[in-house]
């Protein structure tokens, strides 16, 4: 369930960065349990969503450089056969549906 495992470690980056508590790129990369190399791709990747993110050495942390608000949220489903076949219209039999929302808005100018 690696995907499971990233929408929430993009979750706990997102309070941590709006919260301004995320401490050095190590240390957060370890709170995350992954490199920092790693940690740079999940920040890269909320970049090119939009959103504008610095450190800040002052205060020892990622910030969001513009107010942003970021919401990110996933929906894990279990579906009944009848509801497969209404969604898929039959063609595929899984038994798990997985959902992905990711959504911000700009206030900044």
């Amino acid at each position: 369930m690696e995907f499971i495992k990233q929408i929430e470690r993009l979750q706990l980056i997102n309070k941590l960065i709006r919260e301004e508590r995320t401490g050095s790129p190590e240390e957060l990369a370890l709170r995350l349990g992954i490199s920092r190399r790693q940690l740079y791709v999940y920040v890269e990747y909320l970049k090119d969503m939009g959103l504008d993110i610095q450190f800040s050495r002052r205060l020892n942390s990622f910030v969001f450089a513009c107010q942003k608000q970021v919401r990110i949220d996933w929906k894990f489903e279990i579906l009944e056969n009848t509801q497969i076949t209404n969604v898929n219209g039959g063609r595929n039999f899984q038994s798990l549906n997985f959902k992905t929302y990711v959504f911000y808005n700009s206030i900044c100018a």
